[in-house]
């Protein structure tokens, strides 16, 4: 299956390659992501997404859910860095996402998810124990 890339919208008349930009969801995730190449705006679905950059010079790539506000991540991609990306979405839409080479990038807010899932019955019980308690 052959994927065509998305053309460069910048007006570069240079030399050009193709980014591949791999996108995963967080815990919690928009429908889709929105993804800036040098200002200009794709909404895409989660997955790949290919687009063709300038081969000769820095491009400015950000990700972000929803309306531009949630899980942003953002880079420069120079000339001589591989022209694959991946970016992981927050654990939390209130976080950061994440971006960087295949392989490289982790998911922000795990931790803090698992805290939440697990402290939140425990102070439960902890209530419903001193109600109890209290009222024997």
């Amino acid at each position: 299956m052959s994927e065509t890339p998305i053309p460069y919208a910048g007006g570069h008349d240079g030399p050009k390659r193709v980014l591949r930009l791999h996108t995963r969801r967080g815990v919690v995730a928009k429908a889709g992501v929105t993804i800036g190449i040098d200002g200009s705006h794709y909404h895409q679905p989660w997955g790949t997404a290919v687009f063709e950059i300038p081969a000769d010079r820095p491009v400015h790539v950000a990700v972000s859910q929803g309306n531009g506000q949630i899980g942003v991540a953002a880079t420069v991609l120079t000339p001589d860095q591989p022209a694959e990306l991946e970016y992981r979405g927050p654990a939390a839409l209130y976080l950061a996402g994440s971006i960087g080479p295949p392989g490289t990038v982790k998911q922000r807010g795990c931790l803090l998810q698992l805290a939440i899932v697990l402290l939140v019955p425990l102070i439960a019980l902890v209530l419903v124990l001193v109600l109890v308690l209290g009222l024997l």
